[in-house]
């Protein structure tokens, strides 16, 4: 697998940058590791992203990558001298593995002001930033030979000698393959020959149709007719043309395959400017250029080193995790096997108190006698000699603890019911059966021993649980910080390929539900650039009579645009009534009447009556347009607004599957209008006769093509599906209520003195054929709204007397 570029890598890379990156401005310079440098160079709507990793690689890039959160020295040295400026040549010294980047001054090359990058892509490779004399100015590694520096700030950049690649004749050839070793192969003896490389040569042998792994002494013929060197001097010739057309023009890349040994993907194995003559064609991937070919192959080897780091993180914390719980199992093993013991050897005790008694009694007079501690060792040795029972249960003597070790059976063995063999622990770790040590004390008798055992098993119970509850709370700790320092520590960065943006991104867009781009400008400046630049002949103007209302453009199909009228002038009457009405609630809804919830209608034009060209004497302000001829009124918009998600399809597989949907869609909605359009005038259905109404109602104005789309429009069920009707049924609430809170208020008014007296002298003298008016009120009912009244006029007093200066008028301007 090839790890980094070639001569003739470098070659191909050089001429892709002089046609893609010649001419740019250097805009932005970022670290992405270590030895990896990004630059983005960009020019108005376009921008090319260059990465250069030392003594690697350098090709133009389609993937994004995170960057270093803080650049390093070397970066911020570069961002000093280098940003925004252009970029005025690319030069590759020779055959030689380096690239010098020039940014030149206006004076010229050799002026002051002009800088250069300089970077090497052999041994371990280097980015130098250098002047116009190349004194070095700042570079990415120091290099030393020996105790000298050879390459450090301040010193001259030595350029190489131009060694450029040769026309090899059948001469050069014999004269190289002479002087071949007895067991040299082919392939090795021409990667010597120029600056060809030993894939090159490879490719070479291949083509002249001979095998790479012949030995040049045994198996090729040097005289002055042969064969092979004719056929090797012809693929030299072929070789010759394609890299000096490398070093001319761009190129396509290829990038060569290799099986997988386990039935999986094919991985990624050369990458070369040319197509290889090593691998078949099956397992040879074509490209554009070489710049995407290397960005495909180093891309994908960058990935996939990110995802081995990652994999290797992961699986040091669970060593981690793993060691901690087998800490903890350990710990507590331990507690267990320690209670388990205590408890066995108080039942040995037990089992056995007349002989522990009896060895206590021995020992404890011998003590009490005044025998030596030694001569007492000396005595039990020798009764285990002559087969004492009881010497021979005696294991050691620990007198400075007043302690003696015994051997003691277990109350199970001989038992014809046990099948434990010897030796055989219990699932709490003590032996089962078969002797165990037990230590005594020798002033305790059996019980005494016994009991004390039986405390220490008591307490190791406690300490066990105990443990056991802070070791499960250490362990828990343990993994929260171990997974917290993963979490932290985790590589996180990834190589993803950049989505294409299109230009309608910049502007506030969406796609209408019939399938037709919609977009608005999010300022004046946008609204300006939208309708100048983008507003073609057969689209439409949306735009709403109301501050803030946003300039919105719908971009018509130009098949169904020029089809429109007979000439074949495109026109905007093809756009569906509902694209245009969902246009204008984008207008609508980006004015003032979202905050003043003021239900208004929007219109639309074509794009032949938008002009920027004022009358005479007046001026046009930015994002300020002329429309002359008729603008047509939209149906009152909803100020129902809200936004999108798209999703974007990564794999050819799914591409396929979703590359007939939309053609599905429009098919299906053309032959809904030829339906609708075919069908006669009064076959609406009688329970969408008030819906049927008002689209006709509100499409009067419409062109008859668009009419007939209109009608063919099941409004009736978006209303079921957007929920209009409730919408509608609260808005007409909203209404009513407003007008009985109106009528209450009127009911409410209070009469005059002159209208409260017409109303009494017309109760007490009411003329003979005359009714009782509507309003007659009652004693009862006059009295109380005399009485309020009184109340009301004795309020409006005191809040006249409690205004400050000027409120009053301020008050009589607000109620006018």
């Amino acid at each position: 697998m090839k790890q980094r570029f070639s001569a003739l890598d470098v070659r191909a890379t050089a001429a892709s940058l002089r046609q893609r990156v010649v001419g740019l401005r250097l805009q932005g310079i970022y670290d992405v590791n270590a030895k990896t440098m990004l630059l983005k160079f960009t020019r108005p709507g376009s921008k090319e992203l260059v990465i250069v990793e030392s003594g690697i690689r350098i090709h133009t890039t389609e993937y994004a990558r995170d960057k270093a959160a803080t650049p390093s020295s070397f970066c911020i040295k570069l961002r000093k001298h280098l940003r925004a400026r252009r970029l005025t040549a690319v030069r590759q010294t020779g055959m030689d593995r380096m690239l010098d980047f020039e940014f030149a001054a206006q004076a010229g090359p050799q002026a002051e002001g002009t800088y250069h990058i300089v970077c090497e892509f052999y041994a371990g490779g280097n980015i130098i930033l250098a002047d116009h004399n190349y004194a070095i100015l700042a570079l990415m590694r120091v290099v030393r030979i020996g105790d000298e520096i050879a390459f450090g700030v301040g010193r001259t950049y030595p350029l190489p000698e131009s060694r450029e690649v040769e026309r090899l004749g059948p001469a050069e050839i014999t004269a190289c393959l002479a002087r071949a070793g007895p067991s040299e192969t082919l392939k090795r003896c021409l990667a010597q020959l120029g600056a060809y490389g030993p894939a090159l040569a490879e490719h070479v042998v291949l083509s002249a149709g001979l095998r790479p792994s012949m030995r040049v002494a045994a198996e090729i013929d040097l005289g002055p007719q042969s064969p092979h060197v004719a056929a090797l001097s012809d693929a030299y010739a072929a070789a010759f043309d394609t890299v000096d057309r490398l070093g001319r023009e761009v190129g396509p890349g290829f990038i060569a395959l290799q099986r997988a040994a386990d039935g999986g993907d094919d991985m990624f194995d050369d990458l070369n400017p040319w197509r290889p003559a090593q691998y078949p064609d099956e397992l040879v991937r074509d490209f554009a250029s070489f710049a995407e070919a290397a960005d495909a192959y180093f891309s994908s080897i960058e990935a996939q080193k990110l995802r081995s780091r990652a994999h290797q993180q992961e699986a040091a914390a669970e060593r981690k995790l793993d060691a901690a719980r087998a800490e903890h199992d350990g710990r507590v093993a331990a507690l267990e096997r320690q209670h388990g013991l205590a408890e066995e050897q108080a039942r040995r005790i037990e089992a056995n108190l007349e002989f522990v008694d009896q060895a206590i009694a021995i020992i404890r007079q011998a003590v009490a006698a005044g025998m030596d501690w030694r001569e007492l060792e000396e005595l039990v040795a020798a009764q285990r000699e002559q087969a004492n029972p009881v010497a021979e249960r005696i294991v050691r003597l620990s007198l400075a603890t007043n302690q003696i070790t015994l051997l003691l059976d277990s109350p199970y063995d001989g038992d014809e019911y046990d099948d434990s063999s010897d030796g055989e622990e219990s699932s709490d770790g003590a032996t089962a059966s078969g002797p165990l040590e037990v230590d005594v004390d020798i002033f305790d008798t059996a019980f005494a021993n016994a009991q004390r055992y039986y405390n220490t098993r008591r307490q190791a119970g406690v300490k066990h649980a105990r443990t056991l509850a802070v070791s499960t709370r250490a362990l828990q700790s343990a993994e929260q910080k171990i997974r917290a320092d993963l979490k932290s520590n985790r590589v996180t960065a990834t190589v993803s390929q950049m989505r294409k943006v299109f230009w309608f991104e910049k502007f506030s867009w969406f796609v209408s539900s019939d399938g037709y781009l919609v977009l608005a400008g999010h300022d004046m400046q946008q609204n300006e650039l939208l309708v100048k630049r983008y507003l073609r002949p057969g689209d439409a103007y949306v735009h709403a009579d109301m501050h803030g209302a946003a300039s919105v453009i719908v971009k018509n199909r130009r098949d169904t645009a020029a089809a429109a009228v007979p000439g074949g002038a495109p026109s905007a009457e093809t756009i569906p009534p509902s694209t245009l009405f969902q246009a204008g609630i984008m207008s609508v809804c980006q004015s003032r009447a979202w905050d003043a919830k003021i239900l208004t209608s929007a219109w639309w034009v074509e794009a032949h009556q938008v002009s920027k060209t004022a009358p005479t004497g007046e001026f046009l302000t930015t994002g300020s347009f002329m429309i002359r001829g008729k603008k047509r009124t939209l149906p009152p918009a909803q100020l129902v607004y809200g936004f999108g998600i798209t999703f974007r399809l990564a794999d050819d597989d799914s591409i396929a599957r979703h590359a007939a949907g939309r053609q599905q869609r429009r098919a299906a909605m053309e032959e809904g209008l030829r339906t609708a359009a075919a069908a006669p005038a009064g076959s609406a259905n009688d329970d969408d006769d008030g819906a049927a109404v008002t689209i006709v109602g509100a499409a009067a104005n419409l062109p008859p093509s668009a009419q007939a789309i209109v009608r063919g429009l099941d409004f009736g069920a978006a209303r079921k599906k957007y929920n209009l009707d409730e919408i509608d049924d609260a808005a007409e609430d909203a209404f009513e209520g407003a007008e009985a809170t109106h009528t209450r208020a009127e009911s409410k008014r209070y009469a005059s003195a002159k209208e409260r007296r017409d109303q009494r002298k017309q109760r007490q003298n009411p003329g003979p054929t005359e009714a009782a008016p509507a309003g007659k009120l009652s004693k009862k009912e006059q009295r109380h709204a005399d009485e309020e009244a009184k109340y009301a006029a004795k309020d409006k007093q005191q809040q006249q007397q409690q205004q400050k200066r000027g409120q009053k008028s301020k008050a009589k301007k607000r109620k006018e």
